[in-house]
């Protein structure tokens, strides 16, 4: 009877074995071809994923092939950086505030890095400070105002008022953004253009940021794993057993705005992919960190390869800022995370 019963336990478990294979190769394939969408969809019908040869020939590439390596490999791949970058940022953000509603745009931080853009772009005061650096401090003090807001100094952070608080932040960075539209024609149409979240116009050289960023970024969010995983017991618990849950909080909150800062810098505010993919993350690997952040990250490259193309496919319309097609996905999912009361308790 033991040994029956050991032989059924064995075979459970090499269902469920069989089952996570299944997901994880399912999950690729669906990446993969989100990926192979946003390459071959595009103005130009002749340009195809074979046109990926003429990524090293330089000047005697064919024109479809200068037209996939100038234009729709930088773009793609500014995508799948996006996503990747956003979705451990808001990942990163739910698990220092312990709030499912946490992400870089519900917080402020989006709309802060937005106005550091614009001071860039209309200050001649700014005019010589990087863009990215800019975006990026700007984002830390959004972050900063927001969680002051929210009594995270304190050493408690209200959930609703956390909230408030971002709404509150963000709204007056996008109030002065919006002052940007009242410049002269070339600046605003120039702000309009990038506050709307695009990658169309991304070459090559934002591409390189974004891996640069992507990569201490992620590096720095995974060295934070066993970290966030005694802060998911709580504060007292966490500083039992050796992790200051303050410190955790100020790291992990740097990081976060660190990547969307270089993130908005190159593509503009996009909203609810930092919100969306860290609960599809937790829904498929639970609440274990060092697996959540490089899931995040894969999951934000899908989704944002995926809106790329679906924002060249758009029915009756030539092409739309993949901002918006990731606002269509991520407004609905934040409508059910609030009805169903996920991540409204507040942080312990």
């Amino acid at each position: 009877m033991n040994g029956a019963r050991c032989v059924i336990q064995a075979g459970e478990r090499h269902t469920v074995r069989w089952d996570r294979v299944f997901r994880a190769l399912a999950g690729c394939t669906a990446i993969a071809v989100g990926i192979g969408l946003s390459l071959v969809t595009g103005g130009r019908s002749d340009v195809g994923l074979a046109d990926l040869a003429g990524l090293f020939l330089g000047a005697e590439a064919t024109l479809a092939e200068q037209t996939m390596r100038d234009i729709r490999v930088p773009r793609t791949l500014s995508a799948v950086l996006l996503g990747a970058n956003l979705g451990v940022a808001g990942l990163l953000l739910q698990a220092v505030t312990r709030n499912g509603l946490a992400s870089p745009g519900l917080l402020g931080i989006n709309q802060g890095a937005a106005l550091g853009i614009v001071l860039g772009v209309a200050a001649p005061g700014f005019a010589a400070v990087p863009l990215p650096l800019l975006a990026t401090f700007c984002a830390l003090a959004a972050a900063a105002l927001t969680f002051a807001i929210s009594g995270a100094f304190s050493g408690r952070i209200d959930a609703m008022r956390l909230i408030l608080g971002g709404i509150a932040v963000g709204a007056l960075g996008f109030a002065a953004v919006r002052l940007g539209y009242t410049l002269e024609d070339d600046v605003s149409r120039q702000i309009v253009r990038w506050t709307v979240g695009d990658v169309a116009g991304v070459r090559m050289d934002a591409v390189v940021r974004l891996v640069l960023v992507a990569v201490a970024g992620g590096g720095a969010a995974f060295a934070l794993a066993h970290r966030l995983n005694l802060m998911a017991l709580g504060q007292a618990a966490s500083h039992g057993l050796g992790a200051d849950p303050r410190r955790t909080l100020a790291a992990g909150t740097a990081v976060a705005a660190v990547l969307t800062g270089v993130s908005v810098s190159v593509a503009g505010p996009i909203a609810f992919a930092g919100l969306v993919v860290p609960h599809l993350a937790k829904s498929l690997a639970g609440p274990d960190y060092r697996r959540l952040v490089p899931l995040a990250a894969l999951l934000g490259a899908g989704l944002m390869a995926w809106a790329d193309a679906l924002s060249k496919l758009w029915p009756g319309m030539a092409e739309v800022p993949v901002g918006v097609v990731v606002a269509l996905i991520g407004a609905p999912w934040l409508l059910a995370a609030v009805l169903s009361g996920e991540g409204a308790g507040n942080a312990r």
